[in-house]
């Protein structure tokens, strides 16, 4: 037996005698050298533990026995955190202690007193167990154990060793408890006891006492509670048996709950019937027990935990002990009383885990006079309660925590409506989010930005995402100033003057660019890009990547109700999970989205699908999770929290609502607000809880689907009430309170209090400066009481009241909202045609207003709707207005791809505009459609007849094509138009040029975009020899009519002739940087791209090839800006080849090329993916990979009628570099034969086409 050990068992026995003989010192010793080999603590019997943690918790009144926030504690201190606490862990090993032992059904050793410290109770020595229960002494030992219940509990409790300035130090205990405030557990053996063994005990007995002043009880740190073996035996033996033990636990837990009171009750009669069941034994021991609790004559039915009550222990578990102790009590039913130990365990288990539910006292006239709250339970945690979607759950996260490591995964949830959605996207929030209270908090595992879609809100370009990044900015607030100061100064740094784009979208964002800050919007698009679409889902992803990089957190995205989602903002999304991996810096982008969707309103066609569909194709895996109802089981758990009542409890009402709801949430919900309406669920005075008719809800008669119950529901509401609602559900899922608030006074009708009185009856919420519906379903329901007849009245007539206020007051947003209401109403609301007028000027106004901040599917939208309300004969009657109108929608049918569409609208305009110059606009967009579409001839042909209308003929040849594409311009013409250039430029100087007049004539800058659009087709032919004359024609006629947009691409494009063509690099430098001076002053960014391009050809030549190569890099990223996104692929390929001849490191390059590639498969730009494709094969081979990814081919973008090989043989520029490209490979790898073949192809191709690119590869060489 070990002789040093240092962890005491202490029993405190208040019968014990004054004086012991020897052997009964030493038998006591024997208990207290009972040491816990599994574990640091010290073991003290159950009435000691409650004096020493009363004891303890009177010197720490005011700091750990004050009341807390929740309602479950006051200041008595057996009602305190602390002890309830460590009262229930005690209470709960107790109960666990039988359910294990009674599962076995059979007792061992370790059921009990752990006799080999690895099992969860306390660790006694074996021989010390058998020393004190075998020999004649045992039956005296007996008879002291079984007086009392609590004195058989053992309590394991954390040690503590005292330093020694601790030992000098009395105050050093005053919240603790040393051994030697305890008397021993008094032990009586007879003269039969083995001499030498207790000769051993008595030895050890001083040191034992003068060392247990060493250590300190820590009674408020509790391990376990353990039961002495033969007792929890006895309790085991059958079922009557057990309902003693219940009954007498119960009574143990009274005197645990209560400080050591005693049970004021008669308790004999219980369990009388079963004495004779448990044996001669056992039944005497266990009548001995519950004659030691008797205390009155009272029947059994009189309620035993008043005292208990007094003191205010939560009713809850006032409940349970009087469930235990008292099976007949009149407020406890049949169903309520312990049946089982194992029940006990669990309810015990659930008041351990969720005190702020299972012990939370219900406030009566809070619930009197609120009624029941769903979701609110415990609120001021704001904690979200979840049911059931652990699995879901733990996908969610894993899928999260591979996007943030790999950033190649979406994922989306899929369910109907009501089926819990929103709850499981609110709990991952929850769980992985550093935001709390409204703010972002530093050390968090990621920040959480979240935003919906809503049906009727279409109108609003990019709502929910950019509200979800408006989020972001006023959260960043909330952060350091270093912080801030770090994302403004990256903002203004990498994105300039077009911030102002990103503010209109998103206007928290001022806060963060700070006071100083001058928003610079311009009213067009023209002079800002090419492709203003484009440009501004660039610009997102630049913001995007900007707070990524100043932030060491993941970002979430998360994104409601997706089957509504609209084109543009899929456009968007998609580009944002198409940024790369990984930021310049090599950082890895830490970037998460995922969403929720209904699975019937989506299919194979749906743009989410679609899009989904191509992220798989890139690499980007998409997890889907799939909610289904609730089960039996989670619906009572749901139940259970809701009126904070044990599991046990709310069971037969749970199966209930689940045959009535089949497990849907949201219905459940639902059904019982509307069951404590019809007070059949309710809070009871008597027995402060919430109560129920469960057979008169078991007979209520109610719609199978959430839907017509709601909209039975709805029809008790009162008349102002439903009619508010129906006004509001008009504008969607949530509506601003100001909105509200002018609709209210425009059309005379109350709505803020009629809504005020809906938010009492928990169906909307007023939170944000905004009403929401607390759920999809109670909108839908609110919408649905407008007749379908009447609802295109209903939305035209709130549309016309907040248009007039919008004119007023030049609110843009509100005349967005209000054009959106009108076109809900349709033409069929328009009473005459001076209204359809005034509607369809409305209508272009928010088109022009949508086109300003980039969103050309709402603006389409709005152009397109404009024109429906016009009459017959409006091309007569209202020229100007329809001209504009059809204007602008075939400029946005062509930004939106549309070209069905764009056909129609073009041939209307050419078919009734009056003159040349109204039809210019469509001229110039129906030849930008014959070049995406490849009809480069007719293009050709359209274009040099517009430019004779224009007078800007390049040659008096007849105006016909021929079929090798204008061989009139012969090079005696070309040469003429150069020479003319030249001569004209000799006269003035560069001072001069940098100070001339602005283009102004509307016909020569449109023979400006025609040129440049000219210059690209004939490129595009591979005629290259002819276009040298496009840039020297547009130059003559800037010097005539004055600097245009297109003027610095001009001189870029004559800088670049000179140099690669006629090799005169000096002049060509010369004219490149007058062009890239042109551009800084010109306040145009659209050609920005162009003209960086053009220059950086020609500085290739006069500049070390590392400088020159970078501009290639800065005229990709403003062409990004700008959203010329095919100037901007071709920069990124030079840039990724010159990259690798320059010996920039392989794998570098290698991530690069794989990133451009990506971003070209994206734009389906199939010209330069071939083009690329032979460097990238070559440099995979190079890092050793010997075959090219199959998703990097063109058939996995365009389908397998797509060749590499047949689309490179018919294109000059791309056999020239494939051949280029296959030398050098071949060379490399020392394949002669082969690098000859490929260089004999690559200089005949090279002499024929006189390419401008060729010296690039000569230059190379």
């Amino acid at each position: 037996m070990a002789t040093s050990n240092t962890y005491h068992c202490i029993e405190d026995d208040g019968t014990a005698a004054a004086n012991q003989n020897q052997d009964d010192v030493a038998a006591s010793t024997a208990t207290v050298l009972a040491a816990d080999h599994s574990g640091d603590g010290m073991i003290i019997g159950l009435n000691a533990w409650i004096d020493a943690a009363i004891k303890t918790l009177k010197t720490t009144t005011a700091t750990t026995a004050t009341p807390h926030n929740n309602h479950y504690y006051n200041n008595n201190i057996v009602c305190s955190r602390q002890y309830l606490s460590c009262a229930l862990k005690i209470a709960h090993s107790l109960a666990d202690q039988l359910c294990v032992v009674d599962e076995k059904k059979n007792v061992t050793p370790s059921a009990g007193l752990d006799t080999e410290g690895g099992g969860g109770g306390i660790s006694l020595d074996p021989s010390i167990i058998i020393e004190i229960m075998a020999g004649p002494h045992q039956r005296r030992w007996q008879q002291r154990k079984y007086e009392s219940l609590a004195h058989s509990i053992y309590v394991r409790c954390g040690a503590k060793l005292l330093t020694q300035e601790e030992k000098k130090d009395d105050g050093s205990r005053t919240t603790t408890l040393s051994s030697n405030d305890l008397e021993p557990l008094p032990l009586h053996p007879d003269e039969s006891s083995e001499p030498n063994d207790l000769s051993i005990l008595a030895q050890q007995l001083p040191s034992l006492l003068e060392g247990g002043s060493d250590y300190i009880i820590e009674c408020l740190n509790v391990q376990c509670a353990t039961l002495r073996e033969d007792l929890v035996r006895d309790m085991c033996i059958n079922d009557d048996a057990r309902m003693v033990a219940i009954h007498s636990l119960g009574a143990t837990f009274f005197q645990l709950f209560s400080g050591g009171q005693q049970v004021l009750e008669q308790v004999g009669t219980v369990g009388q019937s079963s004495m004779g069941m448990l044996g001669t034994e056992g039944a005497d021991r266990l009548d001995h027990l519950s004659k030691k609790t008797q205390r009155s004559t009272q029947s059994s039915t009189v309620s035993s935990v008043e005292s208990l009550k007094s003191l205010g222990s939560p009713t809850a578990l006032c409940d349970l002990i009087s469930n235990m102790i008292d099976r007949t009590n009149e407020g406890v039913t049949g169903d309520e009383s312990y049946e089982t130990v194992t029940d006990l365990r669990d309810d015990m288990r659930l008041m351990m885990d969720s005190p702020e539910v299972y012990l939370r006292d219900l406030d009566m006239t809070h619930a009197s006079t609120v009624g029941l709250q769903m979701g609110s339970i415990g609120g001021k945690d704001g904690r979200t309660y979840f049911y059931g979607r652990e699995l879901e759950l733990a996908t969610l996260k894993e899928s999260y925590q591979r996007s943030v490591s790999s950033g190649c995964e979406v994922a989306m949830i899929y369910g109907s409506s009501g089926i819990g959605k929103s709850t499981l996207s609110n709990k991952f929030a929850e769980d992985v989010s550093s935001r709390r209270d409204g703010h972002i908090h530093d050390g968090g595992s990621g920040v959480f930005l979240s935003g919906s879609f809503d049906k009727l809100q279409q109108s609003q370009p990019f709502h929910a995402i950019s509200s979800a990044f408006d989020e972001y900015c006023t959260l960043l607030s909330t952060r350091d100033d270093s912080t801030v100061e770090m994302v403004s100064t990256a903002l203004k740094r990498d994105l300039g003057d077009e911030i102002s784009s990103l503010v209109t979208a998103m206007p928290s964002m001022r806060g963060i660019l700070g006071n100083d800050y001058e928003c610079d919007q311009n009213d067009g698009d023209s002079d800002v890009a090419v492709d203003a679409q484009k440009r501004l889902r660039y610009l997102f992803c630049q913001f995007v990547e900007i707070i990524l990089g100043c932030q060491e957190e993941p970002l979430i995205l998360f994104l409601d109700d997706c089957q509504w989602i609209d084109a543009a903002s899929v456009a968007l999304l998609n580009q944002i999970l198409m940024m790369p991996n990984k930021s310049a810096t090599n950082k890895q982008r830490r970037f998460f989205f995922f969403g929720c969707c209904r699975d019937d309103e989506v299919n194979e066609e749906h743009p989410l699908t679609l899009m989904l569909s191509s992220l798989e194709t890139f690499g980007t895996k998409t997890t889907n999770i799939m909610l289904t109802s609730m089960s039996k089981e989670t619906v009572n758990e749901m139940v259970s929290t809701t009126l904070s009542l044990l599991p046990r409890l709310t069971r037969p009402l749970a199966d209930i609502l689940y045959h009535k709801t089949k497990g849907s949430p949201f219905f459940i919900k639902q059904l019982m607000i509307d069951l404590y309406k019809r007070r059949l669920l309710y809070p009871s005075l008597t027995h402060r809880r919430w109560v129920w008719e469960s057979d008169n809800i078991r007979d209520m008669e109610i719609p199978d689907s959430v839907a017509s119950f709601i909209m039975n529901s709805f029809h008790c509401l009162p008349p102002d009430v439903l009619s508010a609602l129906s006004v509001l559900s008009c504008f969607g899922a949530s509506v601003s309170i100001s909105l509200i608030e002018t609709l209210e006074a425009e059309i005379h009708t109350p709505l803020i209090a009629p809504l005020d009185t809906a938010v009492a009856e928990s169906i909307v919420d007023k939170r944000k400066g905004a009403f929401y519906f607390l759920h999809d379903k109670l909108h839908e329901a609110a919408y649905g009481a407008i007749g379908s007849e009447q609802r295109c009245l209903h939305h035209f007539r709130y549309g016309l009241a907040l248009g007039n206020v919008a004119v007023k007051e030049r609110d843009d947003v509100l005349l967005i909202t209000a054009v959106a209401q009108i076109n809900h109403g349709g033409p069929q609301a328009v009473v005459d045609s001076e209204q359809g007028v005034a509607v369809a000027s409305l209508n272009l106004d928010a088109g022009k207003k949508a086109m300003k901040m980039s969103d050309f599917f709402s603006a389409q939208s709005f152009f397109d709707h404009g024109i429906s309300y016009l009459r017959n004969g409006h091309w007569e009657q209202q020229y100007d207005l329809s001209l504009e109108l059809f204007n602008l929608a075939a400029k946005c049918a062509l930004m939106n791809a549309e070209h069905a569409h764009l056909e129609i609208m073009i041939q209307q305009i050419m078919h009734y505009a009056q003159c040349f110059e109204d039809k210019c606009q469509a001229i110039s967009i129906s030849i930008t459609l014959l070049l995406l579409s490849g009809n480069v001839l007719e293009g050709v042909k359209i274009t040099l007849s517009t430019l004779a209308s224009l007078g800007e003929e390049l040659s008096r040849s007849p105006r016909w094509v021929p079929q090798l594409v204008i061989d009139f311009i012969t090079p005696s013409v070309i040469q003429q138009h150069l020479s003319k250039t030249e001569a004209k430029l000799a006269e003035l100087s560069d001072e001069t040029l940098l100070s001339y007049p602005v283009m102004v004539d509307p016909s020569k800058i449109m023979a400006m975009e025609l040129m440049a659009n000219l210059c690209e087709l004939v490129g595009a032919a591979g005629d290259y020899s002819k276009l040298p004359i496009f840039p020297s024609k547009m130059i003559q006629i800037t010097l005539k009519h004055g600097m245009s947009p297109l003027s610095p691409l001009a001189f870029a494009m004559y800088g670049n002739y000179h140099a690669n063509i006629r090799h005169n690099y000096e002049v060509g430098y010369q004219y490149v940087k007058l062009g890239l001076t042109l551009m800084k002053q010109s306040p145009c960014r659209a050609h920005d791209c162009q003209i960086i391009f053009h220059s950086a050809l020609t500085r290739l030549h006069v500049e070390p090839m590392q400088t020159a190569c970078e501009l290639f890099l800065d005229a990709f990223r403003a062409g990004m800006k700008s959203g010329a996104i095919r100037y901007a692929m071709k920069c990124a390929i030079i840039y990724d080849a010159f990259s690798f001849w320059l010996g920039t490191n392989l794998e570098e390059v290698v991530r690069s090329m794989e990133e451009t590639l990506k971003q070209m498969r994206f734009h389906k730009n199939l010209l330069l993916i071939t083009l690329f494709l032979p460097h990238v094969k070559m440099t995979l081979r190079l890092v050793g990979e010997s075959v090219i990814p199959p998703q990097t081919g063109l058939t996995s973008v365009f389908g397998e009628s797509h060749n590499e090989e047949d689309i490179a043989d018919k294109l000059p520029s791309v056999m020239l570099a494939k051949h280029f490209i296959e030398c050098y490979e071949a060379f490399v790898f020392r394949e002669f034969d082969k690098a000859r073949d490929c260089a004999e192809k690559f200089f005949s191709i090279d002499n024929l086409t006189k390419s401008s690119g060729s010296p690039l590869y000569h230059r190379i060489l």
